[in-house]
């Protein structure tokens, strides 16, 4: 009775982990369960939390959909943030200086993304141009084209009807109706459900957040269900071979590139409805996390293989990396080696995927709880550094100017005050012992990496847990969820062999 329901419990595991979307989804259950019970404030699950992490998702979200018909292609678009960027300042420009009415303006941002896509897609589809050097030209021609039409310049405050598609909160009219008395009925009874349920469900709900969701199910279906997605999936698998079959590959290429291009587009739309003016620099850096959060979805870089659920959860995982990267008080510069460093790992769960072999597995798993040791590392140490920097330079100014030599402006800046010298002294002093010690850690979380021993890995996980009780000690709590995934990570890698071993006499065809 035992050995069959482990069997059964090793027969879901495989089914589950064969779904392209099943890492993206494990990452976001355990960060979010080591989210809820390291921090003391607001619940993670808490309704308005979630909201409010969708809301947030919502633009990014849209522009990584587009990315995700692409990619299953075998192709990529590096111009998305661009166009975005692009679409999103023309559609404020014409709308505050040309007079057109709101939804004119928005049907121009929506037409120039077509015609973007059309042409990238022309260029890759029917004149054979390496997608990636196509886009990568558009990343630079669509990005000038918007500073040049709008002279870099940040639009004046943009008509309320974006609101619509991204702040806008349709619940509030109605509590304050049910608040002055003017519902009767049905929406009375419903108006003081909303109202007594406000602060704990329907404060942070927003326009974006539905049509994000909407968005994904809609494209979803489409690429399920329809001739297209069929044929998106054939074209990625073999060209030749969907070529040689009937199927215009040129044409429906060609029409991906322009989804894609309107989804940008359309995600600029969203990012409109949240921002309270329109600008070309908009978008900068978004095709690297559209590329990210369709990748880490389980989207293969090769082609063929994709869902964009895979992408919508790979997108809210990329959030909550980034909200717990900004909570611990790290730049942005941080968050974009993050970013880079993540689709390496996604990449290599992809190889690791079509390898099937439990070994590279195994590598694979500890070298992203490795990754979580490097996240650790990376508060006290970036605090540490920017400290450092901060105090050198102060000492070099001043050596310059005590040497009798004129300060150029740049130096002048970097002279700092007592108080500030003393700030940043006390950061170092504070910092070096913990970021000495999370450093040790990330050198030890390598070795299991190339040595496969079970003590080892036992130990390793175990000074993951350690580190959590110094960590919050000195302030650093938020980091705490990273070193609990990353032990959590280690001791399943300690069962990767008997898991394979036993699937194979379950099921040969799984391998």
């Amino acid at each position: 009775m035992s050995e069959n329901f482990t069997d059964s419990i090793i027969r879901a595991l495989v089914r589950f982990f064969k779904a392209e979307w099943s890492g993206a989804f494990v990452a976001i259950l355990i960060l979010a369960l080591a989210i809820e019970f390291s921090t003391s404030g607001r619940p993670f699950f808490h309704p308005t939390n979630l909201m409010t992490i969708l809301n947030n998702s919502a633009a990014i979200g849209v522009v990584a959909g587009g990315m995700t018909l692409v990619i299953i292609t075998s192709g990529i678009d590096l111009s998305v943030g661009s166009v975005m960027g692009m679409t999103a300042a023309l559609t404020g420009y014409v709308c505050s200086f040309w007079g057109f009415p709101p939804w004119m303006a928005i049907l121009t941002g929506l037409s120039l993304g077509l015609l973007v896509g059309a042409f990238q897609g022309t260029l890759v589809a029917y004149f054979g141009m390496p997608a990636f050097i196509a886009t990568l030209a558009g990343l630079s021609i669509w990005r000038g084209t918007g500073h040049l039409s709008t002279g870099a310049q940040a639009t004046p405050k943009l008509p309320i009807d974006f609101d619509s598609f991204g702040r806008f909160n349709p619940f509030v009219n109605l509590r304050n109706e049910y608040k002055e008395g003017n519902l009767e009925g049905y929406w009375e009874t419903f108006g003081s459900f909303i109202d007594s349920n406000w602060l704990n469900f329907f404060r942070t709900f927003q326009m974006s957040m539905l049509i994000f969701i909407l968005f994904f199910l809609i494209l979803s279906i489409i690429i399920t269900n329809t001739r297209y997605g069929r044929y998106i999936y054939a074209i990625g698998s073999n060209a030749v071979g969907a070529r040689q079959s009937g199927i215009n590959t040129s044409l429906y290429t060609m029409m991906t590139y322009m989804l894609c291009s309107l989804s940008a587009a359309f995600g600029a739309l969203l990012f409109l409805g949240r921002a309270p003016y329109a600008k070309s620099d908009y978008g900068q850096m978004w095709e690297l996390d559209a590329i990210a959060a369709v990748v880490i979805g389980g989207t293969s870089l090769f082609g063929g293989r994709g869902s964009l659920w895979g992408t919508f959860m790979g997108v809210i995982l990329l959030k909550l990396i980034n909200n717990g990267l900004t909570l611990a008080q790290l730049d942005t510069f941080w968050q974009m080696v993050v970013t880079g460093v993540i689709i390496l790992l996604a990449v290599g769960i992809d190889l690791v995927r079509q390898s099937k072999n439990p070994k590279n597995v195994r590598r694979l798993l500890v070298s992203v709880s490795s990754f979580m040791a490097f996240l650790t590392l990376m508060t006290p140490a970036s605090l540490f550094l920017k400290a450092q920097i901060f105090i050198l330079e102060h000492n070099a100014s001043k050596s310059i100017q005590e040497a009798g030599e004129k300060l150029a402006n740049g130096q002048t800046a970097r002279l700092l005050g007592p108080k500030e010298i003393d700030y940043f002294q006390q950061i170092i002093a504070s910092n070096t012992w913990i970021s000495v010690l999370c450093l040790l850690l990330f050198i030890v979380s390598l070795a299991p990496i190339f040595i496969s021993n079970k003590l080892l890995t036992v130990i390793t996980s175990t000074l993951f847990i350690l580190i959590i009780f110094p960590l919050i000690t000195i302030g650093y709590s938020v980091t705490t969820p990273f070193l609990i995934f990353g032990a959590i990570i280690l001791i399943t890698s300690l069962f990767i062999d008997i898991i394979f071993d036993r699937a194979r006499k379950l099921d040969n065809s799984v391998y």
